[in-house]
């Protein structure tokens, strides 16, 4: 009795608390959309209206069921882009045609997504962006690959990460290599200690040139202009 969704606690729910972005197909947001709802599903039981495992024709007489249905179908179109409403959306799908709906735009036509993602994923370079957010780039590419059967293996990961490094990090990749049984998650922590251990240096020998120059003393002042000749 404890597994049976709650239609009440469903309904009240607010949905932006739990799924905290929206589905674009423009960006890399299909694997945290799919975790984040996955994880709603879990906590509230809702499998089974998602999976396939029930026909929901033979629940239509269940006043639970439908308002439950009601709410995934609520709850799906409010956290998608109005591009991938306007694909999906349709009178008559019930909760588990308009999920497999918006996954299948994300993983159909594999060929052409991984074509596409490989060259996203082994161009990704760090240019200016901090280390958290080339890391996460990376890590959001990973995952999107792994959704369509491509999976990335932390060796591949770690290749790609010390290859697309700024040259502020020259030196450091060439320290990598020292570190012990090294992984993705270990290097990106180290990565950021450096980052961090390069900020204070630099903050330190722009204050330090600043205190050599105040030590020298104020600047000599010119001499003043000679006053005019008396006539």
């Amino acid at each position: 009795a404890g597994l049976v969704p709650d239609a009440t606690a469903v309904h009240n729910l607010d949905i932006h608390t739990r799924v905290l972005i929206k589905l674009d197909q423009s960006t890399s947001s299909y694997y945290a959309w799919k975790t984040y709802f996955n994880l709603v599903f879990r906590e509230y039981h809702l499998l089974e209206h998602v999976d396939g495992t029930v026909d929901g024709d033979l629940m239509v007489d269940d006043p639970d069921w439908a308002a439950i249905e009601a709410s995934l179908i609520r709850w799906f179109y409010l956290t998608v882009s109005p591009d991938i409403f306007h694909t999906v959306v349709s009178e008559d799908d019930d909760a588990c045609a308009v999920w497999t709906k918006i996954n299948n735009l994300f993983t159909d036509n594999k060929l052409q997504r991984l074509v596409f993602l490989q060259q996203e994923f082994f161009g990704c370079h760090q240019d200016d962006s901090s280390i958290d957010d080339y890391c996460m780039r990376l890590k959001r590419l990973a995952d999107e690959l792994r959704d369509i059967g491509a999976k990335v293996s932390d060796e591949l990961m770690l290749s790609t990460l010390t290859a697309g490094l700024n040259e502020d990090f020259g030196n450091v990749a060439s320290n990598l290599s020292l570190l012990p049984n090294p992984t993705f998650q270990s290097v990106a922590a180290y990565l950021r200690l450096e980052e961090r251990r390069m900020k204070k240096m630099r903050a330190r020998a722009v204050h330090t040139a600043l205190a050599a120059g105040t030590s020298r003393g104020a600047t000599p002042q010119q001499p003043s202009a000679p006053f005019p000749p008396q006539s």
